[in-house]
C-alpha cells in the first residue's frame, strides 16, 4: 500500500521564523498540541541498540506525553471559548497508533510508505 498526500504543515518562507501559535493565527485556525510516547528497549538479542518496545507496536493508540492531555496554551487566537472547545474535542480524539505515526512522519518528511509483502 502506498500513501502520498500533500503536506500543508510545511511553513511558507514568511512563516519560517514564526511560532506555531503565530502560524495557526496566520491561517485563521487554532494551535492545539499533544505529544506521544514511543517506547524503546534494549534489543532482546543482547545487542546494545535501541529497538521498539512491543507495547509501541501493539496496534493501540500511543500514550500521551502530556500529563493533562491536549493543550492550547500557546494558541494566539481571540476566541478562547471556541479554542477550548476544540482542545476538548482533540483531547477526546484517538491518539495515533505506531502505524499512523509512521504515515504522519513519512508525510512530513516527504517519504512514501509501501508495506512489505507478507509471506
Amino acid at each position: 500500500m502506498t500513501t502520498a498526500t500533500a503536506n500543508t504543515n510545511i511553513p511558507t518562507t514568511a512563516e519560517v521564523y514564526m511560532s506555531q501559535g503565530e502560524r495557526a493565527l496566520n491561517r485563521g485556525t487554532h494551535f492545539i498540541e499533544e505529544s506521544i510516547w514511543v517506547y524503546l528497549m534494549r534489543d532482546w538479542d543482547g545487542i546494545d541498540r535501541w529497538v521498539l518496545d512491543p507495547v509501541t507496536v501493539d496496534g493501540c493508540g500511543l500514550d500521551s506525553g502530556l500529563e493533562n492531555g491536549a493543550r492550547n496554551s500557546e494558541c494566539m487566537c481571540e476566541d478562547k471559548a471556541e479554542c477550548n472547545a476544540i482542545r476538548d474535542r482533540m483531547d477526546r480524539a484517538a491518539l495515533p497508533t505506531a502505524d499512523d505515526l509512521l504515515h504522519l512522519l513519512a508525510e512530513s518528511l516527504g517519504y512514501t510508505v509501501t508495506r512489505a509483502v507478507q509471506a
